[in-house]
């Protein structure tokens, strides 16, 4: 009996010591120890019903394009580089083994205000480190604000589009620009151009309605006969004003150069 008891008390020592370095660097990742679906958020930015609409988008890009997008938050990720972070977290929880090893990750920690964005296999061609940063600038405002469901909701929509334009052999660069290409000051331009036109026939319709008199050739004609008489003219110029303000110059937010990249990872504060 001694010796069983003491065979169990070995059994429970070694399984302890083999369990107790994973649950240390699950402790460390600032994660829960259980990492299900496409959005883990354990620093409860979201609603429930916010969180299931992300998960669904989510699964509709791993669907389409066979890339996974994940969206990770934490209330501390524990310090150092948030980028080695997220590729801890990936490794770890193994989230490579649903998407092929292919996949993209936005995470956010509370406790410094660090945002990260790490893409992984092939989702490296798609997610260029030009890409990376077009994406940290278009959702720094919404983060900032703590408007973090459209912050994320931004995020997917533009993977999406990423995933396609890798796919067609043109991914987004500096020589291929996301959403700021010529489409945008067409659009801008037509509108304008509508909106004058609509304007113009606005204004002649009133005008037309509102010309009840009949043009004269001179001013005089529309004066009684006798009524007024002019003897002498003078101008005499009185004064002279200049007022000169001086032009404050516009600081830049800083936004996007607080932003620092590697082969794969780009991140920064919000």
């Amino acid at each position: 009996m001694k010796r069983e008891r003491g065979l169990f008390l070995v059994f429970v020592l070694i399984l302890g010591i083999c369990i107790s370095p994973g649950l240390q660097e699950a402790h460390a990742s600032g994660l829960s120890p259980e990492f299900s679906g496409w959005v883990q958020d354990d620093a409860f930015l979201l609603s429930d019903d916010e969180e299931e609409r992300l998960e669904e988008e989510c699964e509709r890009i791993y669907e389409e394009h066979g890339t996974g997008v994940y969206i990770v938050t934490t209330d501390n990720f524990g310090g150092g580089d948030i980028k080695d972070w997220q590729r801890q977290v990936f490794s770890m929880y193994e989230l490579g083994s649903v998407c092929g090893g292919n996949g993209v990750m936005l995470a956010v920690s509370m406790a410094e205000r660090d945002w990260g964005l790490v893409s992984f296999g092939t989702a490296q061609d798609a997610f260029t480190t030009y890409g990376r940063e077009r994406i940290g600038e278009l959702i720094l405002d919404d983060l900032s604000d703590g408007e973090f469901y459209d912050a994320f909701s931004r995020y997917l929509t533009i993977s999406g589009d990423y995933l396609t334009a890798a796919e067609e052999g043109e991914p987004y660069t500096q020589e291929h620009k996301y959403g700021e290409g010529w489409r945008i000051p067409v659009v801008i331009g037509a509108a304008f151009i509508l909106s004058l036109a609509v304007s113009l026939i606005i204004v002649l319709s009133w005008k037309k309605s509102m010309n009840t008199r009949i043009r004269q050739s001179g001013a005089m004609a529309y004066l009684r006969e006798g009524s007024f008489r002019l003897y002498n003219q003078t101008d005499q110029f009185l004064y002279h004003h200049v007022s000169r303000t001086k032009r404050q110059k516009q600081e830049s937010s800083g936004g996007s150069g607080s932003m620092h990249s590697d082969h794969s990872g780009t991140s920064g504060k919000f």
